[in-house]
């Protein structure tokens, strides 16, 4: 039995569900094979394993999110007793929910990988995240890293303001999206 094997029976055995039998001979797309592994059936046949991951995703989503509006803020002087030497370190936890909202996210599209690949709503959540990452990334190296080394006249500047506008609404936006899912399964937007 390969390490493979052992993983994936591992993982049935220890989400209680069942492979599903396929006929000799089958050729299954990517999606459906997806679908049918020991994390696709973890994720949609289990009692609780789509759950677990949305609370796990939610932990994720709240981190990152919750990270960016408090740093947002502060650029925009609603939190000035947070230090600047503070701000990046914060900046390191977003980066924990994201990878965090990475692996729950990657397993709750495995469970359903045919149905999300065709959501435009979907598509739109990654690029909105892509967006926001980039804009966290742009934001930690050009305004909070200098103001934490000294150059706090970074945290006043029109750019930062603009940055911390951005990115408020670029994070309102990956929750709208998120949450439209839900909602939107068939094409999205």
């Amino acid at each position: 039995m390969s390490i493979f094997d052992w993983l994936s029976q591992a993982t049935f055995n220890a989400c209680g569900v069942e492979p599903t039998p396929l006929e000799p001979g089958t050729v299954l797309s990517t999606f459906d094979w997806m679908e049918q592994s020991a994390v696709g059936a973890c994720v949609t046949q289990s009692p609780a394993g789509f759950y677990i991951l949305l609370a796990i995703h939610s932990v994720g989503l709240a981190m990152i999110v919750g990270v960016m509006m408090v740093v947002s803020l502060r650029l925009l002087g609603v939190a000035r007793g947070i230090s600047a030497k503070a701000l990046p370190k914060l900046v390191s936890l977003g980066w924990w929910g994201f990878w965090i909202n990475a692996v729950s996210g990657i397993s709750l599209f495995i469970g359903e990988a045919n149905k999300m690949f065709g959501n435009t709503t979907f598509r739109w959540k990654l690029f909105l995240i892509f967006v926001g990452m980039t804009s966290a990334y742009i934001l930690n190296k050009t305004i909070l890293k200098p103001a934490a080394a000294g150059d706090l006249s970074k945290l006043d500047s029109d750019s930062a303001k603009n940055q911390a506008y951005f990115s408020i609404f670029i994070w309102l936006a990956v929750i709208t999206t998120g949450r439209m899912i839900a909602y939107l399964t068939e094409s999205g937007f």
